[in-house]
């Protein structure tokens, strides 16, 4: 019997021992445990009575200590009305009136024995510096030192004190607690005092043969103590240690707890004023006196404690097999019928290696074939949605994503198209790699954004710093509107673009369609809507169809804007030109047109100026040579940097040119000429006669002029003068013929020319554009 309970011991593995050291360890563990917080829990519970307890204790022991002080000190101010004590005391011959002096000496010792407190009465004579108690009888103050200690206490302004520094003549080294009465009592004029030393023993504490129990006075004195407080005498400067550190008051209580000869001491501390200051009583019991009641508990914890170890051990052994039986079972199927000394006394790596080896080979065949369906799916996706595979109807689509384990039956779809935005502006030169890091931690990002609402997400690169998201959303039901939340989420990737990779940018999203066939169609739509964007913001999100209706814009074009520019930088005003160009940016982008609105005008103004610079014989190609100008133009996304691109690209170069033709002598004539016809634009003045006052030839002055002004002498005044005529037809009410004698035309000839230049007459613009002339027709 006994071989084969150790043969079946032997048999179990290092799993069956295992278990059954956490089941013991699962079981005592936690009754050792609950043993001593029992145990510690009872303890503390007796120590937390006793210190409620003890606070009744300590206010009447206090209150006790208060009524004895206060009846020794009303039973001294009842002898001190004594007749024999009157002030004739001062110079009473006491050796020669011996029946006085007795009749004294019979008073002190009436006085020593009427109170328990009292130790000892003296009676002191300031003037005759001597002393008399009962058993010393009559004597001088021999001492110097105890004569300057007696006389002190007359300095004291009180009539009735309290002294712990006052000496005992010829009793040294007993306590000098005392109570000094000036005599007379409460006069101005003392003769001398009567002392009554308290005897430290007879206070009255309240305590037992285990308690510390001491009481002092107003300077942390000793006044009176306990016999056990004898037996911790480290305890004390602790004490006061502690009670230094505590501003006291006539009502302070405090509880703490010392460490003292294998024990702790449960201390309570309560003060109370009394002879003007402030007592202090001071009580302390054994921690082990108050939990001494637990001893036979003890043992009871003991044996309660010794029998669950014997039943955990038990149960967990049961335990044990209970839970190693079907791991037992998993190696016998693991070795089938195959003894493998090697790994039978370990289990669990036995069952380990095992399972390792199975699922190694199921996850390498499981791998090959989830790396081939992702990138064989996205193919075939890039291949519909750029119009490859449009020959496939619906349901043929349908099923060979179902065979790439993607099921887009009962689902919609929606794009989101992307275009990141200034790139290089602001972020110092970005080289073509940071460009594709940043457009690859875009696609990134609104790849994962785009998950949280689709079941299905793919991602298109157009490679121009654009591209595309297609989400594949489960059909919720037919009264499920999904375009809220498809412009939230487009606000959502706008907020993540700016905040975590500092990118504006222009999204734009369309759909959803019910139909997988729509999705090249809507991806189409989304890329064109791109252009329909807006300068009025860095970042912005655009709803394909929305954009799409309103594509038929009217655009107002500011033509006056195109000449003055053109003008003024024919001048080489560079500041002036740039005002100009920001003005006229500003005019395209009027009532939030589209960014294409803002190229194309831009391209005019350059068409524009190229005129003018041919027309001033320069060559326009050389100016700008090498820089493709459409290609840049176009591809900036930000009123801002459209400006500074034809800043630097067109008028600094411009500038440059004009500052190397021109001739400085021939620049400043023309200069005058221009200021002379603005203040004297009415006058006859011909470009014949500035000529000759300059000293120069006609046909040279009409080059340099027309190379500064981009027009001829004679267009340039007409001009002005129309200008002006313009101004006086709106915002007066001048006759026509007065306004054409104004500027120095003939009636009948301003208006041939005002017709030939604005296309009618100069009544009809004036009832086209005069405030007051509208008014007067409506009314």
């Amino acid at each position: 019997m006994g071989k084969e309970w150790t043969r079946k011991l032997a048999s179990k593995g290092i799993m069956y021992w295992k278990t059954i050291a956490l089941a013991i360890m699962l079981t005592c563990v936690p009754i050792s445990i609950v043993s001593f917080i029992n145990w510690h829990v009872g303890n503390q519970y007796l120590i937390r009575q006793h210190q409620q307890n003890n606070e009744q204790l300590l206010k009447d022991t206090a209150r006790q200590i208060d009524e004895q002080f206060s009846q020794l000190v009303q039973y001294a101010v009842h002898m001190m009305s004594n007749p024999i004590l009157k002030p004739s005391l001062a110079d009473t011959n006491f050796v020669d009136q011996f029946e006085k002096t007795q009749e004294l000496s019979d008073t002190l010792y009436f006085i020593e024995n009427g109170d328990p407190l009292v130790d000892q009465a003296y009676l002191y004579v300031a003037k005759q510096n001597k002393i008399m108690q009962p058993m010393l009888g009559l004597r001088p103050l021999d001492d110097p030192a105890d004569a300057a200690a007696w006389k002190r206490i007359m300095s004291s302004d009180q009539s009735i004190f309290w002294t712990n520094a006052l000496p005992r003549p010829y009793n040294k080294g007993k306590p000098t607690h005392a109570i000094v009465m000036k005599l007379p009592f409460n006069s101005q004029q003392s003769y001398g005092a009567l002392v009554l030393y308290v005897n430290p023993a007879k206070v009255h504490l309240n305590a037992n043969s285990e308690q510390v129990a001491f009481v002092l006075d107003g300077e942390d004195t000793l006044v009176g103590q306990s016999d056990a407080s004898k037996q911790y005498p480290e305890v004390m400067p602790r004490i006061l240690e502690k009670l230094r550190t505590v501003k006291r008051t006539y009502d302070t209580q405090m509880h703490f707890q010392l460490p003292v000869k294998n024990d702790k001491l449960l201390v309570s501390v309560l003060s109370f004023e009394k002879m003007g200051g402030i007592w202090t009583f001071v009580s302390g019991t054994p921690s082990s006196a108050v939990t001494a009641p637990t001893g036979p508990y003890r043992h009871v914890v003991v044996v309660y404690w010794i029998g669950s170890l014997f039943v955990a051990l038990a149960l967990s052994w049961f335990a044990s097999n209970r839970i190693y039986r079907p791991i037992r079972k998993i190696v016998d199927l693991f070795k089938e019928g195959k003894p493998e000394p090697a790994l039978a006394n370990d289990e669990l790596k036995y069952i380990e290696e095992k399972w390792k080896q199975y699922r190694s080979v199921n996850e390498t065949l499981q791998s090959n074939l989830n790396q081939s369906i992702p990138k064989v799916r996205e193919a075939l996706i890039n291949q519909f949605v750029t119009g490859q595979a449009a020959h496939l109807t619906e349901a043929e689509i349908i099923e060979k994503l179902q065979a790439l384990q993607l099921d887009l039956t009962e689902h919609r779809f929606f794009i989101v198209v992307c275009r990141l935005h200034s790139l290089t502006l602001g972020r110092g030169q970005l080289t073509g790699k940071d460009v594709q890091l940043l457009t690859y931690a875009a696609i990134n990002l609104l790849h994962e954004m785009s998950e949280r609402t689709g079941s299905y997400v793919h991602t298109l690169d157009f490679m121009d710093g654009s591209f595309a998201v297609i989400s594949c959303v489960p059909a919720a039901g037919p009264g499920n509107d999904l375009k809220p939340t498809l412009m939230q989420l487009g606000s959502d990737m706008l907020d993540t673009l700016r905040d975590v990779l500092s990118m504006p940018a222009t999204i734009v999203v369309n759909g959803p369609a019910a139909a997988w066939r729509d999705v090249p169609y809507l991806l189409e739509q989304a890329r064109r809507a791109l252009s329909y964007r807006t300068f009025t913001s860095d970042s912005q999100l655009l709803e394909a169809g929305a954009v799409l209706e309103k594509a038929n814009v009217e655009v107002e074009f500011p033509f006056e804007l195109e000449q003055e520019f053109t003008h003024t930088l024919n001048l080489g005003l560079e500041k002036e030109a740039e005002d100009i160009l920001i003005r006229f940016v500003e005019a395209l982008q009027k009532d939030g047109a589209p960014e294409w609105v803002v190229h194309q005008g831009l391209m005019r103004l350059k068409n524009s100026l190229f005129r003018s610079m041919l027309q001033s014989n320069h060559n326009p190609y050389a100016i700008c040579d090498g820089i493709k100008l459409q290609e840049e133009l176009e591809a900036l996304r930000d009123a801002n940097a459209c400006i500074q691109w034809f800043r630097e690209n067109m008028i600094r170069p411009y500038i440059e040119v004009l500052n190397r033709s021109y001739h400085p002598f021939m620049k400043g004539i023309v200069d005058q000429i221009i200021a002379t016809i603005h203040e004297n634009y009415m006058a006859e003045l011909s470009l014949e006669t500035f000529a000759m006052e300059a000293g120069v030839s006609v046909s040279q002055l009409s080059k340099a002029f027309r190379q500064m002004t981009g027009s001829n002498y004679i267009d340039y005044l007409t001009s002005l003068k129309m200008n002006h005529c313009k101004k006086l037809l709106v915002s007066t009410d001048m006759k026509i013929s007065d306004i054409a004698r104004a500027v120095g035309y003939q009636p009948p000839y301003f208006n041939r020319m005002f017709k030939k230049l604005e296309g009618m007459t100069p009544g009809q613009y004036r009832d086209q554009f005069n405030p007051a002339m509208q008014e007067k027709k409506e009314a």
